[in-house]
């Protein structure tokens, strides 16, 4: 074998796994979280806010980072033990990647307290889910 061909084959390997690269990039970026929406977290009131998304599924809300290749839930709160206090407007420049109005909120899950911060129109969505009845509770009621 001359050089040339060893140096096609390389190139083409090469070439090969970018392609999978980027296309499991594009996948796990897409598929996961492509149905959260923008948030904010912060642990407690002296933390500054970090940026993430939030998604809900039937029984659990997860929190996202601002990401990577290979996201991972941040924070994974069951519905039933997850408590929301009073939400609290905040001043749109704060928090400039979320849409305004802006609503701090206060939360609670097995004993730990953070802060949510979302748009109004996600907080509203967020709400109706937390306060609804998860599917199957009712299942056996005559």
């Amino acid at each position: 074998m001359d050089t040339g061909a060893i140096l096609l084959i390389v190139l083409t390997v090469l070439a090969a796994a970018l392609v999978v690269g980027v296309g499991y990039l594009a996948f796990s970026r897409y598929s996961e979280v492509s149905h959260g929406f923008p948030c904010a977290y912060r642990a407690d009131a002296s933390s500054s806010w970090d940026r993430g998304l939030l998604c809900y599924k039937s029984g659990r809300l997860d929190h996202f980072g601002r990401g990577g290749p290979f996201r991972e839930p941040l924070h994974h709160w069951q519905r039933v033990a997850l408590n929301f206090g009073i939400a609290r407007s905040m001043e749109a420049d704060e928090l400039p990647w979320l849409p305004a109005p802006v609503l701090a909120v206060p939360c609670e899950y097995a004993g730990d307290r953070f802060e949510l911060a979302l748009g109004l129109e996600h907080y509203t969505a967020l709400r109706a889910w937390l306060e609804s009845v998860p599917p199957g509770w009712n299942a056996n009621v005559a």
